[in-house]
């Protein structure tokens, strides 16, 4: 075997440091390293070297889209929605147009770890007052792809609103499916899409 085929792959290497928990024989083999490098190639170790430079850089700042109507539209539609309007609807009513969201940049009142809030929710025909928690989510975009991937697309084993022949029928299907516990729920959607149209 050659020294070539015994080298670690970049990706293994990467392990490396994301298992680093400053445990003393990590340490110490951060040490070894260092004194290799700084015997392989000082230049290495300078605070210009290139992978210092690069490992210090602020990352980019994610891609999002307008809180707007149109901004969700486009944020639905590049996640693979059929019915990016409904989207769009969805987020009306969920966030109140945008302004109040359940969790960080949760536009839907889509449940799981995260923010917790009181909130109000139909149950067996009346209005009760839960306390929930929502997940939280980086950007508007990442939002509108959960909601995306497990309610329109198909998903372990459900299959998603994309398969109705209309934005009208995929209203009824995700409140048939259990998206939403409002009873009105496929109207009211109906109605800001037609207010929009």
């Amino acid at each position: 075997m050659t020294i070539e085929q015994a080298l670690i792959t970049p990706q293994k290497f990467q392990d490396f440091w994301e298992s680093f928990k400053g445990e003393p024989q990590q340490v110490s083999a951060v040490w070894i390293l260092f004194e290799h490098l700084k015997q392989a190639d000082p230049g290495l170790l300078a605070e210009t070297a290139e992978w210092i430079e690069k490992f210090r850089e602020r990352p980019p700042a994610p891609v999002d889209y307008p809180n707007n109507w149109d901004g969700v539209k486009a944020a639905a539609q590049a996640c693979g929605a059929k019915f990016p309007e409904l989207v769009a609807a969805q987020w009306s009513l969920e966030s109140a147009h945008g302004t109040a969201v359940s969790g960080r940049n949760n536009f839907f009142g889509i449940k799981g770890s995260g923010s917790s809030h009181v909130t109000q929710e139909e149950v067996n025909g009346q209005m009760v007052t839960i306390t929930a928690g929502f997940i939280d989510f980086l950007t508007l975009k990442d939002c509108v792809a959960y909601l995306v991937s497990r309610w329109y697309c198909d998903f372990k084993g459900y299959q998603g609103v994309n398969h109705c022949a209309n934005a009208e029928a995929a209203a009824y299907d995700l409140k048939r499916q259990g998206y939403a516990t409002d009873s009105a729920y496929p109207e009211k959607l109906i109605r800001i899409m037609k207010e929009h149209a």
